[in-house]
């Protein structure tokens, strides 16, 4: 099995795990709720036994459909916490192919304009020496100048000019992918 498929079926596993785990608490929450909502029908019905049966039946109803959205909300917020760590381990996957990464900043240093300053995460401080700058600006072929000062971002660069901002943090640019496959990423770790 691959690195990626090794993490694909990690990060499936794990939300797997916490699903089922999400699933029974809010089923025992609903649950509750729905014994709540007995319990309140019956001493409604001892006070008025002909008019409660259509009105219990009623409380009991809307408790369930509230207790079924929660547990849908519930889900949701776990389905999508998953993704973001998913996203954030994608991260973290680019930053360590090292040579993939120098090439993809350089590429995204190409789209700046001359005279423009390169801002570099924090986590950079080690690659993104002088030399290494100098080097790759010549490959970038710009004339830019290197920030002194590193951002809070994990990965990629800020451009900063006169006419204009760039923001190519990876941040930034897997909120892009994420936008668009965030379906069929779904689909692929829960399988729906």
């Amino acid at each position: 099995m691959s690195g990626k498929d090794a993490i694909i079926e990690k990060i499936r596993s794990d939300a797997k795990d916490i699903i089922t785990g999400i699933s029974e608490e809010a089923n025992k929450k609903g649950m509750e709720l729905i014994h709540n909502a007995q319990d309140d029908a019956k001493l409604y019905s001892d006070k008025q036994m002909t008019e409660s049966y259509a009105e219990r039946d009623e409380i009991i109803r809307r408790r369930i459909t509230v207790a079924n959205l929660e547990v849908k909300k519930v889900l949701l917020a776990a389905k999508q916490q998953l993704i973001s760590q998913a996203f954030e381990k994608a991260c973290e996957e680019i930053r360590t192919d090292k040579a993939g990464y120098e090439k993809l900043l350089i590429g995204m240093m190409k789209c700046a304009d001359d005279g423009d300053e390169v801002t570099f995460s924090v986590k950079d401080r080690d690659l993104v020496t002088d030399k290494w700058f100098d080097s790759a600006i010549k490959k970038a072929k710009k004339k830019l100048t290197k920030s002194p000062v590193f951002g809070d971002f994990s990965g990629g660069i800020l451009i900063s000019g006169k006419g204009s901002d760039k923001n190519f943090t990876l941040e930034v640019e897997l909120a892009g992918v994420r936008e668009e496959y965030e379906p069929q990423i779904a689909k692929l770790i829960f399988g729906e």
